[in-house]
């Protein structure tokens, strides 16, 4: 898709129609010809995860300024939920219009972009700004040298958070500034913006801060991570093990298997959750990714809960994984999501702390799904999946997820693994109780919160000692 923009870029300059190039004047198809440019930037930014119902173009397309401004007008604007996560803004200079008005020009940008950042009306919120200059060099070297100059001062005073700058001469299109690329540009920005729609990642819990120097770091290049050259195979992706070159800490690289659109968007969902729930002492924090969504980076975990089966034999310590998989489970509940596929390879012992990972297979918020049907008739594993995911998993409520817990103790405490819709209950209670009642068949017969599910546990347990 930068290929297109870069495309869109040049063809201002030039008719499309006839190949026909006339320097020195800006061309009456501009207006077209920008548009074309703002569609592509469009779908750049779509393809590289952002959601297409956030981008607006147009009359919509404005962000509060001040000063006595009034709403400053932007070709993109990139918002969630009514917030504002980012703007873009495309201007096309040819050599004789630049010659006569770049002072004008990089007052009118200067303007803009500092009427935003001093604006009241975005309650502290500072949008992701973005500027993406078209320059036809005619004679002006002189222009050139003026307009990069104030461009690299826009970017060092973060006046604009990413730039992109493309300069047409001899009928070549040239990116002279290596930090201002297209390339660069819609990677960065839209890596930025995804970053930003769901929380920031200083919300490392505490436990994990030597990972921090790693997520500072984070841009996204894969070429920043040493990788095993075996790695362990899941069904969706595989992970290695591998060291981050700039710090020498090891981490987990996770990298999908499949090119598919389906694939990415797993890892997407993947992305989204585990940054959102970076914070909770039981998630499992995304450190780096890159934009499409190929890979991303963890914490590098012990072992997983099913390498752990014969310590989870023991009731203390199987309560506090389920304890702690519960916790993370309404965060996540909280928020709208469903995570459909608890098991024991999904829960990860993690510096010493029960944590659970692997969020492909979860269900959006209601109204933040891409569409219903992506993941099929029947998502979950066999066995550990509550019935109603092979009926309709897009539906999913709270006592999906209570219903794959419940059966991970179940497989704890009988060594067993469970079989689709047949009941496998421990010898012992109080957790025979528990496992009863958190794997009914019918859902509403369920607990129907993690809150209604610890407080069985408690009132079981307390059965028990007293």
């Amino acid at each position: 898709m930068t290929d297109a923009l870069t495309d869109a870029a040049r063809n201002y300059w030039v008719d499309v129609n006839t190949q026909s190039y006339e320097p020195l004047r800006a061309r009456a198809l501009g207006g077209r010809n920008m548009a074309s440019a703002i569609e592509a930037t469009v779908d750049a930014l779509v393809e590289h995860g952002i959601d297409r119902s956030w981008i607006q173009v147009g009359r919509d397309a404005y962000l509060p300024g001040s000063f006595g401004l009034g709403n400053t007008r932007w070709d993109i604007l990139i918002a969630k939920e009514e917030v504002p996560l980012g703007a873009i803004a495309f201007t096309g200079q040819s050599g004789l219009s630049a010659a006569k008005n770049l002072t004008n020009r990089i007052h009118d940008w200067t303007s803009r972009a500092f009427s935003v950042r001093s604006s009241h009306d975005l309650g502290g919120l500072q949008p992701l700004l973005g500027l993406f200059i078209m320059l036809e060099q005619g004679n002006g070297h002189r222009v050139q040298s003026r307009l990069e100059e104030a461009l690299n001062q826009f970017h060092g005073d973060e006046l604009y958070d990413e730039i992109a700058y493309t300069c047409f001469a001899e009928e070549v299109l040239r990116e002279p500034i290596a930090e201002m690329t297209v390339q660069r540009f819609i990677d960065r920005f839209s890596r930025r913006l995804l970053a930003r729609a769901v929380g920031p990642l200083e919300d490392i819990p505490p436990y994990l801060e030597g990972y921090r120097e790693v997520s500072e770091a984070a841009r996204g290049v894969k070429s920043d991570y040493a990788l095993e050259r075996i790695p362990q195979k899941g069904g969706q992706a595989e992970v290695f093990r591998a060291v981050h070159k700039a710090s020498g800490i090891e981490v987990a690289f996770k990298r999908r298997l499949s090119p598919r659109e389906k694939a990415a968007a797993r890892m997407g969902r993947e992305i989204e959750i585990s940054r959102l729930l970076s914070g909770h002492p039981h998630g499992t924090p995304v450190l780096d990714f890159d934009s499409r969504h190929q890979w991303f980076v963890m914490p590098l975990a012990r072992a997983t809960a099913e390498e752990q089966a014969v310590n989870l034999k023991d009731q203390k310590e199987l309560l506090r994984l389920i304890r702690a998989v519960a916790s993370v489970l309404a965060e996540a509940h909280r928020h709208g999501w469903r995570h459909r596929d608890v098991k024991p390879s999904n829960i990860l012992l993690l510096h010493g702390r029960w944590t659970l990972a692997d969020w492909g297979a979860a269900r959006r918020p209601r109204g933040q799904t891409t569409f219903a049907g992506r993941t099929g008739a029947y998502i979950g594993t066999p066995g550990f999946a509550p019935p109603e995911l092979s009926v309709n998993p897009h539906d999913a409520v709270p006592a999906s997820d209570i219903y794959s817990l419940g059966r991970v103790a179940a497989w704890a405490l009988t060594g067993e693994r469970p079989l689709p819709n047949i009941p496998l209950l421990p010898a012992q209670e109080p957790w025979q109780t528990i496992v009863r009642e958190a794997t009914q068949h019918e859902i509403e017969r369920r607990p129907q919160s993690i809150d209604e599910l610890l407080t069985l546990i408690d009132r079981e347990h307390d059965k028990r000692r007293s």
